[in-house]
Formats: C-alpha cells, sequence, structure tokens
C-alpha cells in the first residue's frame, strides 16, 4: 500500500503540469456556450445548514455564493449556523423542511438521526445536498471525499521530511476527529502515512480539535508535555492554524526544524506554505471548485433537471514545490480557461451508484450485495 501511495505522491507535478497544460490549451475554447440563458432563481427559497464557523467554511460559502448571484441564478443563500451544536442543527434544517424551503444544503456535525428528516423533504419535492464528512441516505446529491487516501499522502510527506531531517525518528503529535467515522478516517491516514514512511518515529499524543483555538490549545499542551515533538499533523486546516500559532509561539519558526501538516487547501494555509516555514503541507480538496459545482448542481435540481446522486472530490497534495501551479487552478472557480477542470475525473467525479449512511441497512445491504458480486466474479 505504501508504495502504491508514494508513486501516487511522486506524480503529483506531472499531474499538476497537465492540468495547466489543458488549462492553456482548451480554456478559450471553452470560455462560452451559445445556449440560451435559464430563467433566474429568485423565487427559490435556498438554505444551507453549516456545522461551525470555521476558515475553510467561510471560503467555501463565498465560492458558493459568487455562482448563486450570478444574473442568470439570482439565489439569495440564506446560511445557519449551527455553532457546534448537533442538536440545534437538526433543528435548524427541520425548520427549512417545515418552511418548505426548495433547496438545503448541509454540512451536518453527525449523520446521526438524519435519515428520516431526509426522507420527508425529498418526499416534499426538496432538493436535499449532503457535503458533509460522511454521506447520508436518501439525499439528492452526496459529495464525498477520499478521506483515507488524501490523508495518508499528508502523512507520506511529513515521513519524508522525518527521514530527511531527523534520520526518520522524532516524536508525532495528531489534532484528530473521531465524532464523525469519515473523519476518524482521514485521521488514520495520517497517522498510518507518517509511520509508514517513518516507522522509527513515535505518535506520542493526540487531541480532538476542529477548531482554530482547540488546535492552539492542544498543540501546547502537547508541546509542554513532550517537548521533543517536531511534527504536528492535522485532519484539517483550522486546527492546524491554531498549531501553528502554538508551535511559533513556543520558538519554533524553521521549517528545518519543525513541521505541520493537515488537510482541507485554505487560502490561509497556503499562504503559510508560501512563507517557506513550518507550516510545509497541506493537500487541496479544490474546495473552491467543489463550492461553485455544488451550487451549479442545486440549480439544475431547481430547475427540475436530473443529477447524479454521488460526487466524488478528489485533489492535489500542496507543498512548497507544488504551490504556485495549485494556486492557478483554485483562485478563481468562475474563470473560463479553468471551466474544463470541472469535468476532469482527477478533479471531480460522478457516479450512478447512490451512497449511504455509515451503519444503516441500505449500507448494510449495499455492502452485502458487492461482497457477494465479487464473490461471484472471483468464482
Amino acid at each position: 500500500m505504501k508504495n502504491r501511495l508514494l508513486s501516487r505522491h511522486s506524480m503529483s507535478r506531472l499531474l499538476l503540469l497537465a492540468l495547466l497544460s489543458a488549462s492553456l490549451s482548451v480554456g478559450a475554447v471553452l470560455a462560452q456556450d451559445a445556449t440560451p440563458e435559464p430563467e433566474p432563481l429568485n423565487d427559490r427559497l435556498v438554505g444551507l445548514s453549516s456545522p461551525i464557523e470555521v476558515e475553510i467554511l467561510n471560503e467555501f460559502y463565498a465560492d458558493m455564493r459568487v455562482e448563486a448571484e450570478k444574473p442568470e441564478n439570482q439565489i439569495d443563500l440564506v446560511v445557519v449556523d449551527a455553532g457546534g451544536d448537533a442538536i440545534k442543527q437538526f433543528g435548524d434544517i427541520e425548520a427549512m423542511v417545515a418552511q418548505e424551503y426548495d433547496g438545503i444544503f448541509f454540512l451536518v456535525l453527525t449523520p446521526e438521526g438524519m435519515d428520516d428528516l431526509v426522507a420527508r423533504a425529498v418526499e416534499q419535492g426538496i432538493c436535499v445536498f449532503n457535503h458533509s464528512a460522511s454521506p447520508i441516505t436518501g439525499v439528492t446529491q452526496n459529495v464525498v471525499l477520499d478521506q483515507y487516501n488524501t490523508a495518508y499522502q499528508v502523512g507520506v510527506a511529513a515521513g519524508e521530511w522525518i527521514n530527511e531531517h531527523y534520520d526518520g525518528v522524532t516524536q508525532i503529535g495528531i489534532m484528530g476527529n473521531r465524532a464523525d467515522p469519515q473523519l476518524a478516517e482521514r485521521t488514520r491516514g495520517l497517522k498510518e502515512g507518517v509511520l509508514a514512511t517513518a516507522p522509527g518515529s513515535e505518535i506520542v499524543g493526540e487531541v480532538e480539535a476542529n477548531t482554530v483555538d482547540l488546535g492552539a490549545a492542544g498543540t501546547a499542551n502537547l508541546l509542554q508535555a513532550n517537548p521533543d515533538i517536531r511534527v504536528i499533523l492535522s485532519f484539517g486546516d483550522d486546527a492546524g492554524l491554531g498549531a501553528y500559532t502554538a508551535a511559533t509561539e513556543a520558538g519554533f519558526t524553521d521549517g528545518d526544524e519543525f513541521f505541520i501538516g493537515s488537510a482541507d487547501g485554505t487560502q490561509l494555509v497556503r499562504d503559510r506554505i508560501a512563507e517557506n516555514g513550518i507550516y510545509q503541507a497541506t493537500w487541496s480538496y479544490m474546495f473552491p471548485l467543489s463550492a461553485t459545482q455544488w451550487m451549479r448542481d442545486m440549480q439544475k435540481c431547481l430547475r427540475g433537471e436530473a443529477v447524479p446522486p454521488t460526487r466524488i472530490e478528489r485533489g492535489l497534495l500542496v507543498t512548497r514545490e507544488t504551490l504556485e501551479d495549485v494556486n492557478a487552478l483554485v483562485n478563481d472557480p468562475q474563470a473560463p480557461e479553468l471551466q474544463y477542470l470541472y469535468d476532469d475525473p482527477n478533479v471531480m467525479e460522478y457516479s450512478d451508484e447512490p451512497l449511504f449512511t455509515p451503519g444503516s441497512p441500505e449500507e448494510a445491504a449495499a455492502l452485502e450485495a458487492a461482497a457477494e458480486a465479487t464473490e461471484e466474479a472471483d468464482s
């Protein structure tokens, strides 16, 4: 597994060059579409239930609004923040269903209890779009990430740095997430990637942290208890930014001495990587493109067009070496020369196979059917 993932890691630069080359060669051709403009959607009520206020989501919603507010759409997106309270978030979504919203987006803190609410909403004809860490049964569309493998590659990057700077042996701290099954997988990918690449190293502490403040407090505590930590890996950029603050306050500013890596690919973290300091890697899920496409698919649904039940969002490893090229690909998701990326399976890909809530009967049945199909194919 390690060799396979390392091979993918080594191909990142080639993939970036291919994407950028395509941008230059075909962007102009794809820039304009001669089809007539659709009717505006300013009479539709569209809401978004947000789990918590963090930088990655602020950027995400801003990109959604750019698409929503274009003259041909005119959608006034209503964003309601749950403040980290799963019970409040469930109530927020329930209120949108009761008020007969035409479209509902959500990124839920937990999928628990959502299946019945989603079923009611869809039965009412509401377009329901999920971009949470875990899929949810019955929505109009689930958008999912390859959580484990992408985080594994961030871990590999950290392990390679350890091998170069500490002969493969140092102490590691983790900013993790166990609350959501898929984010737990992302956390596991970080840990297994770094230890597979630098097996002489040791993870000496793990903190549950999904905000800047929690990342800062958690890292400060880890460094106080384990002063020999030289690597902090975070499942998300927000906790990673907090780790950066705590590490710099502890005196670590040299990228040859300390390494911070995370996954999300926010602008703030890419800016830190550009400083050539201790923040040295993130995984860009190319969220500006995903946010734009999420809104475009909602618009299709509101206009009565079919949308696939599943979209898989991929992305690229961001390091000092790849930063400039990744920035060129995500800085303006509306740029005519970048519209080809929405059809590139290396960036995002649709599937006609629906996904189901983890642990649900539907998921169990789907897994059993897949196992039986595999057994038949092997026999």
